[in-house]
């Protein structure tokens, strides 16, 4: 049996900083001798008893918990006492809590025998512990804010734990000083926090910078050498590509990687060969921790090990080859950054990632002026892209980008070019509501001129100038544009050209005594699209065909093309294309009665075009809006709205007929009677395009409520011919 113990005053006089009380306490504390570590002396055996005693008397009038952080970093002593408490028969109401890091557990570690050892006690737990999820650093933002986030503080929420993996510690190290350098801030009249940068740009702390920069130091400075060029390669990194650009033999660099990995710097990743860093700030600590020259050197290097994995035939890693050549340029470098840029934005655009072709066409034009002789044709093409890339990512510079490119291209007598860039600047159908666009009109026209009659292209810009024209031309015209070009195409045989074609001259033509004909088209259109499974194509071909089918009264074929829509929507992930699907489901909403959900989802679609930057969003919302009010018969209320819609979109005069019915529903029936009296001096004429429907409705609804045959007759004659 152990000896008998007066716990404190063993403890008092065993170490003399024990404070002198005397609680009561046990006479005894009583261990199991069996399972007593060997290695105790006997005045450590009675200082251990004394602690256990202790323990146990502390714990019957409440229970305690004893927290051991850091316990990597406890001696010898220290681990054989926490075997001893654990080890002990002792009643006792303890939970001992002890934290450590497996990173810092080398092959010999004391700790890996006592948590061996711990492993075989019952009633120990071990819980590997990672980093926070990303909704749980947005928990902890909020409660460290005292408030829910909006919509930027959630953006920023998700930043910070893609930096941080959810290391607790960086998490708030990265919070503090992005406090301290006031990228984030408290406004002082809401008392919200407020973020003022991207988090991309911020500094690093330098406590996370020391933390990582001692971990890295442990491994000595070939492991230091080999991390810093694993961090040029990026956040993820292959072996092949490293071994190749630090010239380390694979056996060398697998005896670096597996010590970096374990002390939890990098990852191994399932596919054979390649790693990752543990988290970014480790990447990025590594990164800027090196000077700019060795920086650019070292991607240099990077580059030229990239070049000789991948030969002549780059593929998917032309990205990773345009960033390191921008990176490393020199005067003799300059031409692949650009080309290696160029190709990269080709393919961002062909793998429909337009943000990411936007970053490296943008970063070969910064560097095309750099040139010695920079190519003209060359600076065209960049533009081409750019413009593109502009216009599929909501970015309204589209249209000044790609109409500099095509002049350029006219002026050095560049047929194909100027028909490319043409052709780029056209977002799928007019450029804006009731306006026509009379630069890309000229530019048009001006290829027109240049192309040969049998000529495919030709086909391809007759539509987009049929298009453009939808508003405020003659039906005469576009019916002429739109028959040349569809004759153009069906005879090239081509699918993607003649899909093309339909999709732009849809919308002009969608006028009454044309209906059947655009049925036929839009019905062509879909299956051709389908076949040829371009996603963009097959997208504004069920738009054009729900329309028609709307049009029709076919409301099922309206729905089954918004079901094949829906999955496309996803895939392509533009902006203007997301504005155009939910304005589409707001009428459908309508049409089915719902007048709430098509109000909410037509201030979607206005805040999805305003944030793309869609010309004519508030326009078209207007429109929804309206439709919206004359379902609840409360259109009356909106005669400000239009009013305002009116003064703002003279080429739209279905306006003035929606303002003349709302004067009516109001009860203002002599501001009703000037108005169609106005239309009646014009002989009830509107322009013949796709809203004409719509506005001599209109018109008919006033003359309706004004009691007013004079005006009724008229317009009933002239919507009698299309009454089915």
């Amino acid at each position: 049996m152990p000896p008998k113990t007066n716990s404190p005053t063993m403890l008092a006089r065993m170490v003399p900083s024990w404070p002198g009380w005397s609680p009561r306490l046990p006479a005894e504390s009583r261990t199991s001798r069996r399972r007593e570590p060997p290695t105790l002396t006997p005045r450590r055996y009675l200082l251990f008893a004394a602690v256990v005693g202790l323990l146990a008397a502390v714990s019957q009038n409440q229970p305690v918990v004893l927290v051991l952080d850091d316990v990597q970093w406890a001696d010898k002593a220290s681990l054989l006492l926490l075997r001893h408490l654990t080890a002990a028969d002792l009643p006792m109401r303890v939970l001992i809590l002890g934290t450590y890091r497996d990173s810092e557990l080398s092959q010999f570690h004391p700790l890996l025998d006592t948590l061996a050892a711990l492993h075989r006690q019952h009633g120990v737990s071990h819980v590997e512990l990672v980093g926070l999820d990303d909704s749980a650093v947005l928990s902890f933002l909020e409660a460290a804010a005292g408030h829910t986030l909006d919509d930027a503080g959630v953006g920023l929420a998700h930043a910070v734990y893609r930096e941080t993996d959810g290391n607790p510690f960086f998490v708030s190290e990265v919070l503090r000083h992005l406090s301290e350098t006031g990228a984030i801030y408290q406004d002082a009249a809401t008392g919200r926090w407020t973020a003022d940068d991207s988090l991309d740009q911020m500094a690093l702390p330098d406590s996370v910078r020391v933390v990582i920069g001692a971990r890295v130091g442990r491994l000595g400075p070939d492991a230091g050498r080999v991390l810093s060029m694993a961090a040029v390669i990026g956040r993820d990194f292959d072996l092949d590509l490293l071994a190749r650009a630090t010239k380390t033999t694979e056996d060398e660099l697998l005896d670096i990687l597996d010590a970096a990995a374990a002390a939890s710097l990098v990852r191994e990743l399932a596919d054979t060969g390649r790693y990752n860093f543990a988290h970014a700030l480790i990447q990025h600590t590594l990164y800027e921790d090196l000077g700019p020259n060795r920086r650019a050197r070292a991607h240099r290097q990077v580059a030229e090990a990239l070049e000789d994995l991948c030969g002549d035939r780059p593929g998917n890693r032309v990205g990773e080859l345009a960033r390191h050549w921008v990176s490393a340029t020199q005067p003799i470098d300059l031409t692949k950054a650009i080309n290696y840029s160029r190709q990269a934005g080709d393919a961002a655009l062909a793998a429909l990632a337009p943000a990411d072709s936007l970053r490296y066409y943008a970063q070969a034009l910064d560097l095309y002026p750099q040139a010695t002789d920079p190519d003209p044709v060359l600076g065209i093409d960049l533009a081409i892209g750019l413009g593109t890339a502009q216009r599929q990512t909501g970015d309204p510079a589209f249209r000044d980008t790609l109409l500099g490119a095509a002049r350029r291209a006219a002026d050095l007598g560049d047929t194909e070019r100027l028909v490319a860039a043409a052709l780029a600047n056209n977002r799928g159908w007019f450029s804006v509501a009731g306006v026509i666009d009379a630069d890309k009109v000229e530019i048009l026209e001006l290829a027109l001129d240049r192309l040969s009659t049998n000529n495919a292209d030709r086909a391809l810009i007759l539509a987009t100038l049929c298009a453009e024209l939808a508003h405020g031309s003659p039906i005469e015209r576009r019916q002429a544009l739109a028959d040349e070009a569809v004759a153009i195409a069906q005879s090239s045989g081509n699918d993607a050209i003649i899909v093309r074609v339909l999709n732009h001259v849809s919308i002009p033509l969608q006028v009454p005594h044309l209906l059947e004909q655009l049925l036929v088209r839009t019905a062509d259109a879909l299956v051709r699209a389908e076949r040829v499974g371009d996603p963009v194509l097959l997208f504004w071909a069920t738009q054009w065909r729900a329309e028609a089918a709307a049009r029709a009264g076919d409301i099922d074929e309206m729905d089954r093309c918004i079901e094949i829509r829906g999955s496309l929507i996803a895939q392509l992930d533009q902006p203007a294309l997301n504005w155009i699907d939910t304005y589409t489901r707001s009428k459908r909403a309508g049409i089915a009665g719902n007048t709430d959900e098509a109000e909410q989802l037509a201030a979607e679609a206005l805040k999805i075009g305003t944030d793309g930057s869609q010309p004519d969003a508030a326009t078209i919302s207007r429109g929804q809006f309206m439709n919206v009010s004359i379902q609840r018969g409360t259109i009356g209320e909106l005669v400000p709205l239009i009013e305002q819609a009116v003064e703002d979109n003279p080429g739209l005069p279905t306006f003035r007929a929606a303002l003349a019915a709302a004067h009516a529903d109001a009860g203002r029936t002599d501001d009703a009677r000037r108005m169609l009296e106005e239309f009646a001096a014009a002989d009830f004429s509107l322009t013949l395009d796709q809203l004409w429907t719509t506005g001599m409705v209109s018109y008919a609804g006033a003359a309706i409520e004004c009691r007013d045959p004079k005006y009724a007759g008229p317009l009933f004659d002239r919507l009698v011919p299309w009454a089915s």
